[in-house]
């Protein structure tokens, strides 16, 4: 797993031991990020990157210029260690949260984008996203291929990209 491009271009981040983490491939990054470099300009962005496992996601958009990235996740061991290695502590913050109790204390409003990778089992996905389009932003969420999404959050999405086994789902609720 790396930094694909920016700053930090080809810096390899850890990964964890255990297998509770499962960390978007290089390839399906690769994908995500080109999708997002034409609806977005990391320039200055403030970046939320809930369920963030390792920080890959958030990282990427620090080495493309993003002010600051907040990272949530109940283990924040490999995410704090993929910060170090590169020298990034002014421009990251890390909570350990259950990410919904997060969001539940969480108001600010400058967020630019959200990254969210929750559990493929995860079942509060509706409460998720509803907290999320309160916070008048985009969210990319990754999630597996059986997930089913609520009705009412249709009209938000703008796009949706399957890579290899991951899926994407980009939504505006600005």
């Amino acid at each position: 797993m790396r930094i694909i491009t920016g700053n930090y271009k080809g810096r390899i981040l850890k990964s964890p031991d255990s297998n509770k983490v499962r960390p978007t491939s290089d390839r399906a990054k690769e994908s995500l990020f080109n999708v997002l470099n034409n609806i977005v300009d990391f320039e200055e962005m403030t970046v939320l990157d809930l369920f963030c496992g390792t920080g890959s996601l958030g990282l990427e958009c620090i080495s493309r210029g993003a002010r600051r990235c907040y990272f949530v996740d109940n283990d924040v061991n490999a995410v704090r260690k993929n910060i170090d290695i590169l020298k990034l502590k002014d421009e990251c913050e890390v909570l350990r949260s259950e990410v919904l109790n997060f969001l539940n204390r969480f108001n600010r409003s400058d967020i630019d984008i959200v990254f969210c990778d929750p559990p493929y089992d995860y079942e509060r996905y509706s409460e998720l996203i509803e907290k999320i389009s309160l916070m008048k932003t985009i969210l990319v969420l990754e999630h597996s291929g059986k997930f089913k999404l609520n009705d009412k959050f249709e009209e938000y999405v703008i796009l949706k990209k399957k890579t290899g086994t991951v899926n994407f789902t980009f939504f505006d609720f600005k």
